[in-house]
């Protein structure tokens, strides 16, 4: 009789930890946002959705203002927190931030592991090739050969982009803190294409030291165009649907669009601070 009562205390004791620990588990980012007022948010420098300011070592861009906007709002502080790109869905497994505020591109992979938030836009890859390079090399499918190197940072939505677009094509995948460092690879002479989102080679080419040796490798021929969006964890419903709820009003104001122009026609982030 002592056995089965000592068994009975045990299965009650095991299941109250089981609830307690279960209920610990599902406390929504949303309960602790509302209770501490603090949002950590996960930034990667992927200009011009965010990136450091020159001048001042802040982060800014369209994304990180959509988070302020929504932070002001809702009246929490935002705590931002940067991570490479090589570990940005890891940055959010391991609760590092609740939210990975700079917006990532949708892919399968990804979304099997992190919970991706409504979309904002659609952006598109390029490549940065240069005026040198005696290589045919005029159309995307151009690059899907053995001759042909292209430097992607490692982890970034590139890096998975090329693999499965250019099999044929050797991969140069590097750790980066700058997208920089992947053009320099081209300009060394190591790469024949640096792929790039699409706005971030139109930005690099603005600046006249950068357009005398590099350009755009396909203009107007954009590929692997992916929608991008914030992401959080798997297993809050909560904070989820606040999220998609916020990005809703974002999407019916415009906002994002009005925020993307204005940075486009005013700031270069790869401009000498001066």
């Amino acid at each position: 009789m002592r056995i089965f009562r000592l068994a009975a205390h045990v299965v009650t004791l095991a299941c109250v930890i089981f609830v307690a620990c279960g209920a610990r588990a599902q406390t929504s980012v949303l309960d602790k946002v509302k209770q501490d007022r603090v949002l950590k948010v996960c930034y990667g420098a992927n200009p011009p959705d965010s990136f450091k300011d020159p001048k001042t070592g802040e982060w800014t861009g369209p994304m990180v203002d959509i988070v302020n906007e929504m932070a002001k709002w809702i009246k929490v502080r935002v705590e931002p927190v940067e991570v490479g790109w090589d570990v940005a869905v890891l940055s959010l497994q391991q609760g590092t931030c609740d939210l990975f505020g700079t917006g990532l591109i949708y892919n399968a992979p990804r979304a099997l592991e992190v919970s991706f938030v409504k979309p904002f836009l659609a952006k598109g890859i390029n490549v940065i090739v240069a005026k040198s390079n005696t290589k045919s090399l005029t159309k995307p499918d151009d690059l899907n050969n053995e001759s042909i190197t292209i430097a992607v940072v490692l982890g970034a939505r590139e890096h998975e982009t090329v693999q499965r677009l250019f099999p044929k094509a050797k991969i140069l995948a590097i750790k980066a803190q700058t997208p920089l460092q992947v053009i320099d690879l081209v300009k060394r002479g190591d790469a024949d294409a640096a792929a790039l989102p699409a706005l971030m080679v139109h930005y690099w080419l603005q600046i006249p030291e950068n357009a005398e040796w590099g350009r755009e490798g396909f203009p107007g021929q954009d590929f692997g165009a992916a929608t991008l969006a914030w992401a959080v964890r798997y297993g809050d419903p909560n904070w989820w649907s606040f999220l998609n709820a916020y990005v809703d009003w974002v999407q019916a104001t415009k906002l994002s669009t009005t925020l993307y122009d204005s940075y486009m026609a005013r700031t270069n982030p790869f401009m000498p601070a001066k």
